[in-house]
């Protein structure tokens, strides 16, 4: 009896040293591989690669250690650009992880032989690695959990930066989706196929009499206006996400693009107000102050405007024919002698927020009226169907490049003389046609002056 404790006491401390010193083989490797990426940061190779042979005698037999030393090689490698040595310790890698059948180095592995065929132009053999990491990830699971992994994958992917695996799986994501949706729409038409087969059968059974048959003719009636109907609204749903899936791109195009703008401005505003403070320091004080005063002015009415776009404007019918007429009447006295102002809009009614359109307007014509080259100003409106309508101001003579029109409502993409103008007038008033739910644009084929036309919607 004494004697079997002690063979049993003998193993367990035999099996203790064993664990013991395993974790110092695997610690001494792991340090091993930290100096060799020091040492190859300091562009010593030779002594990196001396480094992985002094260690390939430590993780003999063992084939996680022996991935870990093929790993930091392929690293080397990969560094140094020797594509075919890299390739070789690619295959020892996978044959190392796969031996060592532990799920998180084989997905290390994948990772990386994804990265290495990418790089070389093997877009389907990396999209095959990433494949197979979702297959491992969603063994035995259910089509949300396959869902949840490429989202997962997809958003790691951004967190990281990389690029590549963020475009492949965001692809085998949305071809896995059509997928999907092809086999839920099967499985919809084979359930109504059965239950056709199922009335069809009903109706065999219980044709024995035409009351009967009446009964059961009636029934599958209502269940074809109901799949009918039933069809209809989703279709609608489905047009309506369609739709506000595009309002949501738009929207999300719109706030990227308000906040390079915004970084334009930040990145530019020292090189825009230099001209204005060298000038003040000159001796030539009020028409500069005046211009940074504007300047700064206007700044704070876009970002106002742009951080308000969502805020919901209070409506009620607006008189068009009355606003433009009051616009035009404000408007006479600043504008040059022989230039025409008039107004085609007549008793026109629209539903919007009349004081918005009004300052809209009014900055507007006050910018097109500061052109000289302007011969006549003109507003039309045209009703386009029951809920939009389009505001025309068209201004003879006031032409511009076409580089001109295509940044022209786009702030800071210039450095412009603020006593002059500072380019945010016409940004300004697309952002007060958007905070009216439309959008303000160029009509591109009039080619006698400019002509902006303001989209509103009720």
């Amino acid at each position: 009896m004494n004697k079997a404790k002690t063979l049993l006491l003998t193993i367990i401390l035999a099996a203790s040293s064993i664990a013991a010193s395993a974790q110092a083989t695997r610690h001494t490797i792991e340090q091993g591989v930290q100096t060799s990426m020091q040492q190859s940061a300091n562009h010593q190779w030779r002594e990196a690669f001396a480094t992985c042979r002094n260690l390939d005698a430590l993780a003999a037999n063992d084939p996680e250690l022996q991935y870990l030393v093929s790993a930091e090689r392929f690293r080397l490698y990969c560094r140094i650009n020797k594509n075919v040595e890299s390739k070789a310790q690619l295959n020892l890698m996978e044959t190392y992880a796969r031996s060592c059948n532990k799920a998180n180095v084989i997905e290390e592995m994948l990772m990386k032989k994804a990265w290495f065929a990418y790089t070389h132009g093997n877009h389907a053999a990396a999209t095959a690695c990433y494949r197979e990491i979702i297959d491992m990830r969603t063994k035995g699971k259910d089509l949300n959990a396959r869902e949840q992994c490429y989202k997962e994958m997809i958003a790691k992917a951004k967190t990281e930066n990389n690029d590549i695996m963020a475009s492949l799986v965001d692809k085998m994501y949305k071809a896995w989706s059509d997928s999907i949706a092809e086999i839920r729409r099967a499985e919809e038409l084979t359930k109504v196929n059965g239950m056709y087969e199922q009335a069809r059968k009903d109706i065999e059974s219980k044709g024995s009499t035409i009351s009967s048959q009446r009964v059961i003719i009636g029934l599958l009636i209502a269940v074809a206006i109901g799949l009918a109907a039933g069809l209809a609204f989703f279709v609608l749903v489905m047009m309506r996400n369609v739709k506000y899936i595009k309002r949501l791109k738009k929207n999300l195009k719109m706030s990227e693009l308000a906040n390079k703008q915004k970084n334009e401005c930040i990145n530019n505003i020292s090189r825009q107000l230099k001209p204005s403070l060298q000038a003040l320091s000159q001796g030539n004080p009020t028409p500069h102050v005046n211009a940074i005063n504007r300047y700064l002015a206007n700044i704070e009415t876009y970002i106002r405007l742009d951080q308000g776009l969502g805020e919901h404007l209070a409506v009620g019918e607006c008189q068009l024919g009355k606003l433009c007429n009051a616009i035009i009447d404000e408007l006479k006295p600043t504008v040059a002698e022989g230039v025409g102002l008039s107004s085609s809009v007549h008793a026109d009614t629209f539903s919007t927020n009349e004081e918005t359109l009004h300052t809209l307007l009014h900055t507007l014509l006050q910018e097109i009226v500061k052109d000289t080259r302007v011969e006549r100003i003109n507003l039309d409106f045209k009703r386009r169907n029951t809920h939009t309508g389009h505001l025309i101001v068209t201004a003879v003579g006031m032409t511009m490049s076409d580089d001109k029109r295509n940044c022209l409502f786009e702030p800071f993409k210039e450095i412009a003389d603020l006593t002059q103008d500072d380019g945010l007038t016409y940004p300004i008033c697309s952002l007060m046609a958007r905070k009216l739910g439309g959008e303000m644009q160029i009509d591109e084929e009039f080619r006698r002056g400019t002509r902006f036309v303001i989209i509103l919607k009720e």
